[in-house]
């Protein structure tokens, strides 16, 4: 079993979602847990008025609801059933200090807002100073920009914001490109509540499956037969 962290206050929902049909289309058996404080998956997923749920959708299971990773894996046991789990995080706490350090890997995904920038910095040193007072450290993530728009912005400038917490980066940034068409995606699988990919831009469909391959051990030919099988699946 595989479990990869995506931490980060902005919304990443779309982006994981792709991630776990993608891995879902190639044979794997996935499990997307929902720890942020939108909870947003829930109505994207059509379980709106379901507190505590894991539902089937588009391929692989969607929990929903769980204030806590205790709750999580009593209700879930045994969590190796599935060979990849995939937490989008920005609740404070529900991952617990040894799940942060033992996790194959850690994603930090951040968009181009101010905003953004500010309080996921904020976010990522309290993490860091909680775990570094319980004597551990999980400093080394997986760096992801989602949203991305052709600007300025160069990586000296987004570096600045975390100097001060000593990060250690690993392998290259992956940027995610994002424009009107790949918006009006979002928006379609949203409010349809399905997860069509094939309408993605060749840009957004390039750069997930890099980062797919950076975070696992699949070759390149075998994640683009899994986004063909993604892209023909209806649902």
């Amino acid at each position: 079993m595989k479990t990869w962290i995506f931490a980060g206050v902005c919304d990443k929902s779309e982006l994981l979602l792709y991630i776990c049909k993608l891995l879902a289309s190639g044979g794997n058996r996935i499990l997307l847990v929902d720890a942020t404080k939108a909870r947003k998956y829930s109505c994207m997923i059509g379980q709106f008025d379901k507190s505590l749920s894991l539902t089937e959708f588009s391929g692989f299971d969607v929990a929903c609801g769980y204030s806590e990773f205790e709750q999580l894996k009593h209700e879930l046991n045994p969590l190796d059933q599935y060979d990849y789990i995939l937490y989008d995080v920005n609740i404070e706490g529900f991952i617990p200090p040894n799940l942060w350090c033992e996790a194959s890997a850690r994603i930090w995904v951040s968009d181009y807002e101010l905003w953004t920038l500010e309080k996921g910095t904020e976010w990522l040193q309290d993490l860091v100073s909680r775990h570094k007072a319980d004597g551990l450290k999980i400093s080394e993530f997986q760096r992801v920009y989602i949203r991305t728009v052709d600007e300025w912005f160069d990586e000296v400038y987004l570096d600045a914001y975390f100097d001060k917490l000593s990060m250690i980066w690993k392998g290259e940034i992956i940027h995610i490109p994002w424009n009107e068409l790949d918006l009006a995606q979002k928006l379609r699988n949203e409010h349809s509540r399905k997860l069509m990919m094939r309408p993605l831009t060749k840009g957004y469909k390039r750069n997930l499956c890099l980062l797919v391959q950076l975070l696992s051990e699949f070759d390149h030919q075998y994640i683009r037969r899994a986004l063909k099988s993604a892209e023909r699946r209806r649902a």
